[in-house]
């Protein structure tokens, strides 16, 4: 019953939202959105809500092959994208720089073909260890290669994608200066950077691995499956995806055995499901924008890590007295709300994670006051943000 209201609560907030732009914009006909290729090319819908660069599907804003005056670089072009967090945390005295990502790739086309390679970096540091003020001297950190492989839309509408990282993540969306996530690809080790900045609400992104993508991509909508091969855990998701004028909405569900690689078995196998909407609507002739985030998530076995006293010499799990199965971890609920204002460069932001786990509820609310500044393609963020569980950084990123 409790979840039932949730999502009640969740469709109720986006049809609040989606009324807001209904009136504003006049959306095509199901055969023009889903199927016609005349009317992808003549497009002219807004898309405020930019995609996630470094993990979401798109496709791409491509040149007129029949213009001579192009270069062979301007018409298959090159494409450089970087995504950067780095914070300092007052209370821990640590500088870290995390969740850096660079991504390069090109794109060949002709009339019936979107063809993109491309190849994923990631590197993060910290500079001592946060549990022991005299350890300086040093930066602490991994790089290596996150992502890559290629991405093919066949007649602007079919996708299929064979890349190192092929399951969809959890949305990555956020008006924060900081995530509300932390990548368990990455290594979370107690000598791992910020691993003192990982809280127990934050949102575990779902196994991963090398696989495939396939499904139907238009520049404002996308339905996906995706598999990837992790040993034993065979992680799996099913994505809906809609990106419309001012409103963004995404439908999740992700299965994987979280026990990989020591067994295989369905009784070991967990469930997530996730909706969420992000919107943002502009005034004052684009000066003043409002946004928010809505977002319900429940993990199935909740667990960072499965703890392999919990498995039997069999591989299975183990039995209580009455033969039932113990189940690793008890079911998860997380409901994430944001609050934001854009005036210029100046930015004020709310977020609130709420967690239902185990009978336990734990609330936090976040809060972030920040610069934005645009150069060209490049977005620079700097500020401050906070925590009612006594967190407290200067932070910022790069963007582009």
């Amino acid at each position: 019953m409790k979840k039932l209201k949730i999502v009640l609560i969740m469709l109720i907030n986006v049809l609040a939202l989606n009324s807001v732009y209904a009136a504003e914009y006049t959306l095509p006909n199901a055969y023009d959105f889903f199927i016609s290729r005349q009317a992808e090319k003549k497009d002219n819908l807004p898309q405020y809500i930019k995609p996630d660069y470094i993990r979401d599907d798109y496709i791409r804003k491509l040149p007129d092959l029949d213009n001579t005056s192009l270069g062979f670089f301007e018409k298959y072009p090159i494409e450089v994208h970087m995504d950067s967090k780095f914070s300092y945390s007052i209370n821990a005295n640590t500088f870290n720089m995390r969740d850096f990502f660079f991504t390069l790739g090109q794109t060949y086309h002709n009339d019936w073909l979107q063809l993109t390679g491309f190849v994923t970096a990631f590197g993060y540091f910290d500079t001592h260890f946060p549990d022991n003020d005299y350890e300086y001297g040093y930066v602490k950190g991994n790089a290596g290669l996150y992502d890559g492989g290629f991405q093919a839309v066949l007649f602007d509408r079919i996708l299929v994608s064979a890349r190192g990282r092929a399951v969809y993540d959890l949305s990555t969306n956020t008006f924060m200066l900081m995530n509300h996530f932390y990548d368990t690809t990455l290594d979370l080790s107690s000598n791992a950077p910020f691993f003192t900045d990982i809280q127990g609400y934050q949102l575990p992104q779902n196994m991963n691995g090398p696989g495939i993508r396939v499904g139907f991509i238009g520049k404002h909508y996308e339905i996906a499956y995706s598999q990837g091969d992790f040993m034993h855990g065979i992680p799996k998701a099913l994505l809906a995806r809609f990106n419309l004028p001012n409103i963004d909405l995404r439908f999740l569900y992700g299965h994987e055995n979280r026990n990989a690689p020591v067994s295989w078995t369905n009784e070991l196998s967990s469930h997530l499901v996730q909706v969420s909407s992000t919107f943002r609507y502009p005034f004052l002739n684009n000066k003043l924008w409002v946004n928010a985030i809505a977002e319900y998530t429940w993990r199935q076995n909740d667990v960072r890590e499965v703890p392999q006293e919990s498995v039997a010499p069999d591989g299975k799990h183990t039995v209580d007295a009455a033969g039932n199965l113990i189940p690793f971890a008890p079911d998860a609920h997380y409901v994430r709300l944001e609050q934001a204002i854009e005036y210029y460069m100046l930015n004020i932001a709310l977020r609130e994670i709420v967690q239902v786990r185990g009978g336990k509820t734990v609330f936090n609310l976040e809060y972030a006051i920040y610069g934005k500044f645009q150069a060209g393609p490049s977005e620079f963020t700097i500020g401050f943000q906070g925590s009612t569980d006594g967190r407290y950084y200067i932070a910022g990123g790069v963007k582009f």
